[in-house]
């Protein structure tokens, strides 16, 4: 069933996402309007600040006019399910939701942005979403849920306290305190509850078959409601995933050599590149080998080893701008400024847990469900001769440690089936992605007959940002189906190495 044209409940939603456009002003009017200038001004800023009242129809959520991150305005409410969607008469929680209206009148359907992580609250990416999917929002209401767990939904956040990431004992007890305190109730924060959220949310707020863009993290969570709720999917685009079926933790180190080996072989084939960097993978090998060393930056004094210095590889691989300064970084450590390097790593990398890893539902997650991979033999064995092979076993062995702690989540038996879906599918992967490589897609076409794998080479994690790939997924959204152009993605610029 089609959300009906002029469905109540979503159409006053875009009346003020946009300051709506002005007639033509004849050119007598010019001076007057100028005279007028910096009252015209004061009116405008009011008028995109000023609180916006909307009446629902009865029995559906309050939504209220809201300022959201990247100076982006939309609606938003707290749309109440059951915390165990298994009892619906049950305790509740509240979800925090944000509404995007489409700018044109009425909305032909709902889009729902899902964020990577886990851990990521969708909210916080509004101002993201409104710029990556401005085509698709003309007609689309872009809808962001802050997943069970995070941001606005009932935060699950473990203690206040400085955790160094790479100390097992120190975050096992950590994880610990965590779900001491918070307790059973931890087990139902997981991706196929939070499932069962989005089909709460699209049902409450009277949308039919929905489309779906999920990156990272959050295309696994697409592809759960996907196999949850087949009948409620218009299309899906998943963009940086991998199936259901891989081990994305234990396949890390050898997809990271992959990587870095494309990445040093493009250096060699450009001629700047190979004239400033003539030997990239000594370079690297040879400062991985080097004892710790200590260096100064901005935010303090850092004692670099090859596990930090891995990482920081890792990190800057998965984007197309930071593959471009690993040559630089890498040869100026070798000859002795470690202050690129340190600051990379400070940035991307840090010493303690970040944000995510403060959060249960994190733990809940990795620590419960089967597509992570966490078993130390298998990173080791799958790790051989990678430069990253020490640090994601060391890495597999402190979840080990820590996830002792942590409940079992509720998750499907043996991990739940890779289900055939006839729903239209657009597969986006980086061709030099790190995390999740086209690699990791390996067999797609059984999963997803109606589905199309565009691959965008040289591109790292998430490849929405491109405009050309934005075009493509905008053709996808409005035909429904993978009959696009998609011959863009091949000819995309990626940035200059940096040189120095």
């Amino acid at each position: 069933m089609s959300t009906p044209p002029d469905n109540p409940l979503v159409r006053e939603w875009g009346e003020y996402r946009h300051m709506r456009r002005r007639r033509p002003v004849p050119g007598w009017l010019w001076f007057l309007l100028w005279t007028a200038a910096f009252a015209g001004i004061g009116v405008g800023v009011w008028l995109r600040v000023r609180p916006h009242t909307w009446r629902p129809p009865s029995g559906t959520p309050s939504f209220k006019s809201c300022a959201l991150p990247g100076d982006v305005t939309g609606w938003c409410a707290g749309v109440t399910v059951p915390e165990d969607p298994r009892r619906p008469h049950g305790s509740t929680i509240s979800l925090r939701v944000a509404v995007l209206p489409a700018t044109r009148r009425p909305a032909v359907g709902a889009f729902f942005y899902l964020e990577g992580g886990p851990g990521v609250p969708a909210t916080a990416s509004a101002g993201t979403a409104n710029e990556l999917f401005a085509v698709v929002g003309r007609d689309h209401d872009l809808v962001l849920v802050d997943e069970r767990g995070t941001g606005g939904s009932n935060a699950l956040s473990c203690p206040d306290a400085r955790v160094p990431a790479d100390d097992t004992a120190v975050v096992s007890e950590y994880v610990w305190r965590c779900f001491a305190r918070i307790g059973y109730e931890a087990r139902l924060y997981t991706t196929t509850v939070a499932a069962d959220d989005l089909e709460a949310v699209r049902r409450k707020l009277g949308y039919g078959r929905i489309d779906l863009y999920g990156v990272s993290y959050g295309a696994t969570l697409a592809e759960s409601y996907l196999r949850q709720y087949p009948h409620s999917v218009r299309s899906v685009v998943l963009d940086g995933a991998s199936l259901p079926g891989v081990k994305v933790f234990e396949t890390s180190a050898p997809n990271a050599q992959r990587t870095i080996d494309a990445v040093l072989a493009r250096c060699a084939a450009d001629p700047a590149c190979a004239r400033s960097f003539p030997h990239p993978d000594r370079d690297l090998a040879e400062v991985l080998a080097r004892p710790p060393h200590a260096v100064t930056v901005e935010a303090g004094t850092f004692v670099l080893d090859a596990g930090d210095i891995a990482w920081t590889i890792q990190a800057l691989s998965s984007t197309a701008e930071g593959a471009a300064t690993i040559p630089f970084v890498v040869h100026e450590a070798v000859m002795g400024d470690y202050l690129p390097l340190g600051r990379d790593f400070v940035r991307d990398v840090g010493v303690d847990l970040d944000a995510r890893s403060r959060l249960a539902t994190f733990w809940e997650i990795l620590c419960s469900e089967s597509w992570v991979g966490l078993d130390p033999a298998a990173t080791e064995r799958a790790g051989g001769g990678s430069y990253l092979a020490g640090v994601a076993l060391g890495r597999a062995r402190l979840f080990a440690q820590a996830c002792r702690a942590v409940p079992r989540g509720r998750v499907p038996a043996g991990g739940g089936p890779v289900t055939v879906t006839r729903a239209p599918v657009l597969l986006l992967a980086g061709g030099a992605d790190p995390l999740d490589p086209p690699a990791n897609l390996s067999g797609w076409r059984a999963a997803f007959p109606n589905g199309r794998l565009v691959v965008v080479p040289g591109a790292g994690h998430g490849v929405a940002e491109y405009p050309c790939v934005q075009r493509i997924v905008a053709a996808f959204v409005a035909r429904g189906n993978t009959a696009v152009d998609t011959r863009c993605a091949r000819h995309l610029q990626l940035p200059p190495f940096v040189i120095g």
